[in-house]
Order: structure tokens, then C-alpha cells, then sequence
């Protein structure tokens, strides 16, 4: 079944509730169509810091200024901390690897949002490598921290992954060693077809990176809003609510692990289940582990199976076919029920990096809706 299958099917569950539907990628049965505006969260912060490889959503040349204005925090763990003029401190370094998430609510959206509260909330920097693969030499992976391994494909396109990447021997060796080192992974999956009748590409670089942990992505596709029959999705754009008590929720999510602590729900559309035999599950729904955990080495690694998290919409409530009003409106199903007021996607975002940065007391986010 096509991707314009999957949309015509949910468009017949959806189109009483306003909601538009995109098509999906060709040859798919169902994937990432769907729902948000433009969500720029604010303009992430400038100097001068590194250049990366590429430019793009998530980062190309961002300079050293990245937590909010606030009191220096103290280097830990070997962290030093760097701050501008301003009093803005970058403790830990992010490189995002791989192109972002191209559908999202709307199928237009971006994740401005997620880039722009890492580099102006937190005390962390991205570099943003997606136009290319970088080398991973031991000089390219000790300027970081944290390693987020995104959809590792030549294009990177709605309906169009092109070929995977290809890491080396030395390159897979090479992150090993970081890794068992201090380093820290988080990967993300689920950024196209759901493997109905297409080749799953977004797995194939990841899993290779992550040969050396107890963790690989299935070539599955999971979370299908119009399989489920979930009518209320359309209120926060599209996603099946992985996890709490929302209609049509899925699983849930582990309160007595690092990255499942004060999470109910997140967004999730056709997400890639995970296999592991000693990782720690931080969320399933008794089956499908959807994002599990684990130390490796001195190091530490988190695998979640959807990219939805990264979109701008879920981050801040809106969409651009979504009528604003449709929250404001008390007459409304979705009122009071935008993605932002739902999911907690930025308490995610939160556990995910502390986790993954070995919980350096340097590292923080100036955001009410965080549980530190």
C-alpha cells in the first residue's frame, strides 16, 4: 500500500474533524504525513563557535551562547564551561548527525524549535551535520559530548530517503572507543515508510553505528493513527499519543528510569519498535519497546523509535491547517488540547540529553515545564 493509500484511509477517519491529511511516502503503508506551521521557536544564538559541516534546521555555524541569561554553572566531569560576554554558558556539545524530520504536522514543519530551546534554554551547543556524512575519527568525536544520529540517508526527502549512509570499519571502531570513553548516543528512527511494500532506510546506517550496544531498530512501522482509529489525534496534529492517559494512547512510559521519569505522553507517527535483550525499557506497550537504554562502557546510549519529537508543532501547539481556535473554543473536542498542553515533549528532550551526558551538573534548561 502507497503512502496516498494510507492517506485516503485516514482522511476518511479524519476529514469529519477538520484535520487534512498529506500523502505518504510511495510503496509505504503509511508513515509520516501530516499536520504544522513554520514553528520557529526564536532565532538560536550566534557567535563564534564552531562551523559544521552543513547548514540546515538544526544548527550550521552556532556560536558558544547558548543557556539563557542566569548565573555561570560550575565545569563537572571534565566539562568546562565556556560563556559570552552576556553571561550565556555552554557546558556540553551536541553534533546532530543526519538530515531532520521532513513531515510532522501538516507535512510542512520543521524543528526549529527543538534546535532554538537547546541553543538559547540550555546549556548545551549544536553543530548540525545533515548535507553530508561527517568522518567519525577520534578528532571529529572528542569536540562532543552527545552524538544524536538522526535519518542518515543521501537525500533525506518526503516519499525520497535516497541510498543510507556507509560508515567505515575504523568509523564504527572509532565511535566504540568515544562511547566506552564518556561519550554519549541518542538515536532517533521512524523518519519515512513503515517497510509495507518499501525498503526501510532510516535503520540502516543507525543500526550499524549502534552494532556494538545491545540495541537495533526493526524495520517495522508502528503507531498508525489510522490503524488504530484514533479520532481525537487530529487535536494535537496528527500523532497516536505514545504513552498517558489521552484517547488512543499506546504503552506507557517507565517513571523509575532516567529518560521515562515525568514523561506521560509523547507524540508518535508509525515508529520503528526496538530490540535489546539487556538494554532497560523506558517505554513499551507490553510487546513493542519503543525507547529503551543502556551504559556502555563509561558511556552512555538511548535509542528512541520516532522522529516526531523533533517537530516544531508538537513543541509549540500549532499547525498551520489547525485553527488556533479550535484550543480556545470550550465548545471544542481539542480544547485545551494542543500538542504543547498534552505531550511532554521538552521533558523528554530534558532526560534524554542529561542521561546521555552522563547527568553533568553543568547541563541545564531554563524551562518551567521541566521536572529537574
Amino acid at each position: 500500500m502507497t503512502r496516498l493509500d494510507l492517506a485516503t484511509r485516514l482522511s476518511a477517519v479524519l476529514a469529519a474533524l477538520w484535520l487534512p491529511v498529506i500523502a505518504c511516502s510511495g510503496g509505504g503503508d503509511g508513515d509520516k504525513g501530516n499536520t504544522t506551521g513554520n514553528g520557529e521557536g526564536g532565532q538560536s544564538a550566534g557567535g563564534a563557535g564552531r562551523s559544521s559541516s552543513s547548514s540546515g534546521d538544526f544548527g550550521g555555524e552556532i556560536g558558544l551562547t547558548s543557556s539563557g541569561p542566569g548565573s555561570t554553572p560550575a565545569a563537572d566531569a571534565g566539562h568546562q564551561t565556556t560563556c559570552d560576554d552576556e553571561g550565556n554558558c555552554t557546558c556540553i556539545n551536541i553534533a546532530s548527525i543526519g538530515h531532520e524530520g521532513v513531515w510532522g504536522p501538516c507535512s510542512s514543519d520543521s524543528t526549529t524549535a527543538l534546535q532554538n530551546w537547546l541553543n538559547t534554554q540550555s546549556t548545551a551547543q549544536v553543530d548540525n551535520y545533515n548535507m553530508e556524512k561527517p568522518t567519525l575519527t577520534p578528532e571529529f568525536l572528542a569536540k562532543y559530548d552527545v552524538i544524536l544520529l538522526q535519518w542518515m540517508v543521501t537525500k533525506g526527502a518526503q516519499n525520497d530517503d535516497g541510498a543510507p549512509w556507509q560508515f567505515t570499519p575504523d568509523e564504527v571502531n572509532a565511535l566504540k572507543d568515544w562511547v566506552n570513553n564518556g561519550g554519549g548516543l541518542i538515536a532517533l528512527s521512524g523518519y519515512q515508510c513503515n517497510g509495507q511494500g518499501c525498503t526501510i532506510h532510516d535503520v540502516t546506517a543507525t543500526n550499524q553505528l549502534l552494532s556494538f550496544t545491545d540495541i537495533q531498530f526493526n524495520t517495522d512501522g508502528l503507531l498508525d493513527p489510522a490503524r488504530l482509529g484514533c479520532p481525537d489525534c487530529n487535536c494535537w496534529g496528527g500523532p497516536v499519543p505514545l504513552g498517558g492517559p489521552l484517547p488512543g494512547s499506546v504503552g506507557t512510559w517507565n517513571q523509575d528510569t532516567p529518560i521515562g521519569k515525568d514523561i506521560q505522553s509523547v507524540g508518535a507517527y508509525v515508529a520503528r519498535s526496538i530490540k535489546s535483550t539487556n538494554a532497560t525499557v523506558d517505554c513499551t506497550d507490553g510487546t513493542n519497546n519503543f525507547a529503551v537504554h543502556e551504559e556502555v562502557g563509561k558511556g552512555r546510549v538511548v535509542a528512541y523509535g520516532d522522529e516526531w519529537v523533533t517537530y516544531s508543532g508538537q513543541w509549540l501547539g500549532t499547525a498551520s491547517c489547525i485553527d488556533p481556535r479550535t484550543y480556545t473554543d470550550p465548545n471544542s473536542p481539542c480544547y485545551e488540547r494542543s500538542a504543547a498542553q498534552v505531550f511532554q515533549i521538552s521533558q523528554f528532550w530534558y532526560n534524554a540529553v542529561k542521561y546521555a551526558a552522563s547527568s553533568v551538573e553543568c547541563f541545564t534548561i531554563e524551562d518551567p515545564a521541566i521536572i529537574k
